[in-house]
């Protein structure tokens, strides 16, 4: 329990003084959700009604041309070449558990935040932070998959059921990134490395459009574009600025560029938001379930539950830098 005593002495002044007290709840725990507003921004937060899986449908190898002239014979094998990558759906629950004297105590608050919707509140914020920690993190068990299974930097896992190791056209990019503000002239390590994995993620008319890193390393990409006069890094009138802005967020190339706390302190992944995807049940889009009241104790309990899958239709164009220092 974090809360504080009161040591007042209760006489009849003190305690017929009102208290001010506004009808908030205030956040202290939990983190923003940077790249969960990127995805929804995009368009890449889906939603599917029902179905045993996802499943994405995959153009993986070409068929084959042949230039002719008058009775030339030309070949009729057939090129297979398409199949699929399918994902299990995953589901995540979080409870509200209301006391029938806490429910009852709470009533004669009517200044004050209900307790209900307080402990809502709370459950639906630590099952994003939930969610939004699961995107980061690698499955384990009944998790949903995130960018190390996605986007790894030994791409030879298998995703979506297709073996990497066997499929190379499936694997994703990878760079290793070093010491990512040591300055080799004229540039930087970092800024070279993630220039190679910017361009190894980039095909023909399609660039990443999304980068996420640590703090560290967004302070150390700061510093290097304050420190050398690359770009200024401030507000005006609400409006940043940068080498480029969008959304006031710093870019590298055509990408933005921001930072998560939940992204893990030597990766940064280069995303193009065409190839991946959140996708949500639905039905059970952080649904509440009715409140259920044991026979053996004066309390009810619900849960929040999601149902969500992190799955991408194109590895090859999602790149993660690995190793940085």
């Amino acid at each position: 329990m974090a809360a504080q005593q009161t040591t007042e002495t209760w006489d009849a002044a003190w305690t017929l003084t009102m208290r001010a007290h506004r009808k908030r709840l205030t956040d202290n725990i939990f983190d923003e959700y940077p790249t969960l507003a990127w995805m929804r921004n995009a368009g890449r937060v889906e939603f599917e009604n029902g179905g045993k899986e996802i499943k994405e449908d995959l153009l993986y190898a070409t068929n084959a041309s042949t230039w002719f002239d008058g009775y030339d014979t030309v070949p009729t094998t057939a090129v297979d070449g398409i199949t699929a990558a399918f994902y299990p759906r995953r589901y995540v629950s979080t409870p509200i558990t209301v006391s029938m004297t806490e429910e009852t105590e709470n009533k004669k608050s009517e200044d004050a935040e209900k307790l209900l919707v307080a402990k809502t509140e709370q459950s639906m914020n630590t099952q994003r932070d939930t969610i939004n920690a699961a995107i980061f993190a690698a499955a384990a068990g009944k998790t949903m998959l995130g960018f190390q299974d996605i986007i790894a930097a030994t791409s030879t896992n298998t995703v979506g059921g297709i073996d990497r190791s066997a499929e190379s056209w499936w694997a994703n990019q990878s760079q290793s990134i070093g010491n990512f503000d040591n300055a080799t002239a004229p540039s930087y390590d970092g800024l070279i490395a993630l220039g190679t994995l910017y361009n190894a993620s980039s095909e023909g008319n399609t660039q990443p459009d999304g980068i996420v890193m640590p703090l560290t390393t967004f302070g150390e990409y700061e510093n290097i574009l304050e420190g050398t006069g690359y770009a200024r890094i401030e507000q005006r009138n609400g409006k940043g600025i940068g080498t480029q802005k969008t959304r006031n967020n710093l870019m590298f190339r055509n990408a933005e560029v921001w930072y998560d706390r939940d992204c893990g302190s030597t990766l940064l992944y280069c995303l193009n938001s065409k190839y991946i995807t959140l996708k949500i049940e639905r039905s059970l889009n952080f649904a509440k379930t009715p409140f259920k009241e044991p026979s053996n104790q004066f309390a009810k309990v619900a849960y929040i539950v999601t149902g969500v899958q992190m799955t991408t239709n194109n590895s090859r164009r999602l790149g993660v830098g690995h190793t940085i220092s």
